[in-house]
């Protein structure tokens, strides 16, 4: 029976052969842990939450004030430059209107003294548009007609003025007419220092309805807002006096396609991820569905904040600033076994199976549902369909 020789070329055929089954096998050679495989899945999220509504709007404020004249009606669109209402600064005087009015009542008085039986076809013309123009005015106060305000006052005290020059250029001989209406032109002019036009420098949706939180509460503090300043929001709480006591504020002015819904949770398993999308109802407005994107997410111990930013128009919420709200949306991500989620430094994550012991990579757990977990990594490509992941 012949020897066989054994060769150099033999041993490195078994290296090779054993650096393949190491390779194949290394799953049970290096671990006894057990491993699974990372797939797709979509979950459904529903809750409660409570909400709090921040808006992109304008709070317009003076000092001084005695007397507020809105022109622009309640929840009209509103251009930069229009006037929206009249201030009347602490120098405003009832008594002084009274004498006006009492002065007009002469005027009209002393017409049928001095003219008489005489008729003066254009004086009654120049008379009749004064009375007109001032009813319009008194009706457009009491807001029982619409119209433009500035507009109006303009035609009264044009017509005014066209009356009294028609007076003074055909009755130069009635000294006391004459002083009448400079009496009343003075008296409109004292009245009108008192009064400015309060006008806006933006567009948007305007509104005299205030609730103390316009200056506070905005789309620029938004960084600030934390969980603290949103309960003490829905408590009912003072977030600070921003405003000098002084000023008065009058209206408001609000950007409908621009707002935020602060969301608040008690449960601790949440965790929305900024970019991701929800659909919302606020209670008392079922019959209104909006969606908004998370773009801020705050947690302190079990409680949860969720900043959602909003492009739909605003509608009635332009008049709410808190309540309950259902929040919903379609949560898609990789699936992992609920088991397969670690802590490392209280940080979520699971261990991809590259490398003996695995490589420790960071999620989010977005939905946790039974025995299985939705992650989304927060090391973007580090984890794909068909990777596998250690359960320790």
């Amino acid at each position: 029976m012949a020897k066989v020789r054994v060769t150099g070329r033999f041993y490195v055929f078994l290296m090779l052969v054993a650096a393949i089954v190491l390779f194949i096998f290394r799953d049970s050679i290096f671990t006894t842990s057990e491993s699974a495989v990372v797939t797709t899945s979509v979950a459904k999220d529903v809750r409660q939450v409570k909400a709090v509504i921040v808006r992109d709007e304008t709070l317009y404020s003076e000092k001084q004030v005695s007397r507020v004249e809105f022109i622009a009606p309640e929840h009209t669109l509103v251009r930069a430059g229009d006037p929206v209402a009249y201030v009347y600064s602490l120098e405003y005087s009832e008594r002084l209107i009274n004498e006006l009015n009492n002065i007009r009542k002469n005027i009209q008085q002393y017409h049928k003294v001095v003219l008489g039986n005489e008729l003066d076809s254009q004086l009654e013309v120049y008379d009749l548009t004064v009375k007109q123009k001032a009813l319009d005015l008194k009706s457009l106060v009491r807001r029982t007609t619409n119209g433009n305000f500035l507009k109006l006052v303009e035609q009264l005290e044009s017509s005014m003025e066209e009356r009294r020059q028609y007076m003074s250029a055909n009755m130069r001989s009635d000294t006391k007419l004459i002083k009448y209406y400079d009496e009343e032109k003075q008296k409109i002019s004292t009245i009108d220092g008192w009064r400015t036009a309060k006008q806006t420098d933006r567009d948007g949706i305007v509104s005299f309805y205030l609730d103390g939180y316009e200056d506070v509460l905005t789309v620029d503090s938004m960084e600030d807002f934390t969980i603290s300043k949103m309960q003490t929001v829905l408590a009912g709480g003072s977030l600070g006096d921003s405003s000098s006591r002084t000023n008065t504020d009058i209206f408001r002015v609000v950007n409908q396609n621009n707002w935020y819904m602060v969301v608040l949770s008690e449960d601790s398993s949440w965790n929305p991820v900024i970019g991701n999308t929800y659909t919302f109802q606020m209670q008392g407005f079922e019959d209104l569905v909006y969606t908004g994107v998370v773009s801020r997410v705050q947690k302190s111990g079990t409680t949860v904040m969720a900043q959602l930013a909003v492009t739909d128009p605003i509608g009635p919420l332009i008049y709410q600033r808190s309540g309950i709200a259902a929040l919903g949306t379609d949560l898609s991500g990789f699936s992992v076994p609920a088991k397969a989620i670690v802590k490392r430094d209280g940080q979520d994550g699971v261990l991809l199976f590259d490398v003996p012991g695995g490589t420790f990579i960071p999620v989010e757990v977005i939905h946790q549902d039974g025995d299985r977990a939705l992650i989304f990594p927060m090391v973007e490509g580090a984890i794909v369909v068909g990777s596998h992941v250690l359960i320790e």
